[in-house]
């Protein structure tokens, strides 16, 4: 009796740490990142530091900022802390979509989307985001909550591309025209997932 009974803790103990390693290797193939803002005024904010998110390069960098490193996937968080709507006949702020566009740009794209981005390299982007539209480079989102967006990111290509966070206040359920909030840094990906 005694012998079976080491036995199973034995077995168990086994299960335990298998288990354990299949939920860590798991979250580090994830390579998560998470991106905070708030409103403010009225305003999308980036509380997310230029430091974070494996971020410091060689070039300028601003709050928000993302870089994937070789061989790694990612799945992107973008949460909203404060939410609250002053303008006339809102009431919260709510996230709502994700943008991408200016591939390999240096400088923040005036517009988003891939309309005027060669097939090939727009068919990168496409492959590592899930791009919904070509003309406004809406993301695939994988989550959506009021004050949660999530997207993955697949990392098989080498770029740097910018991304828009949008934020919505309706003044009501049928408000054909929400007020409208953005905040657009980069992702860097390095590539080799493929």
């Amino acid at each position: 009796m005694e012998k079976r009974s080491k036995t199973i803790k034995y077995i168990l103990g086994v299960l335990a740490i298998t288990g354990a390693l299949a939920v860590a290797s798991t979250a580090s193939a994830k390579n998560p990142k998470s991106v905070d803002l708030e409103i403010v005024n009225n305003k999308l904010v980036m509380l997310t530091s230029e430091r974070e998110n494996d971020c410091p390069w060689d070039e300028p960098r601003e709050k928000g900022c993302i870089k994937v490193k070789r061989n790694n996937r990612s799945e992107i968080y973008f949460h909203l802390k404060e939410d609250d709507c002053t303008l006339e006949g809102g009431k919260k702020w709510e996230l709502n979509a994700i943008y991408l566009g200016g591939y390999n740009a240096k400088r923040k794209p005036e517009t988003h989307g891939f309309d005027e981005t060669p097939d090939a390299d727009y068919d990168k982007v496409n492959s590592d985001f899930g791009i919904t539209d070509r003309s406004s480079g809406q993301v695939k989102l994988t989550e959506k909550k009021a004050k949660k967006l999530t997207i993955n990111n697949e990392n098989h290509h080498k770029y740097v591309v910018w991304y828009k966070v949008e934020a919505i206040c309706k003044r009501s359920e049928t408000d054909p025209d929400p007020y409208i909030t953005t905040f657009d840094p980069r992702v860097r990906n390095g590539g080799g997932t493929g």
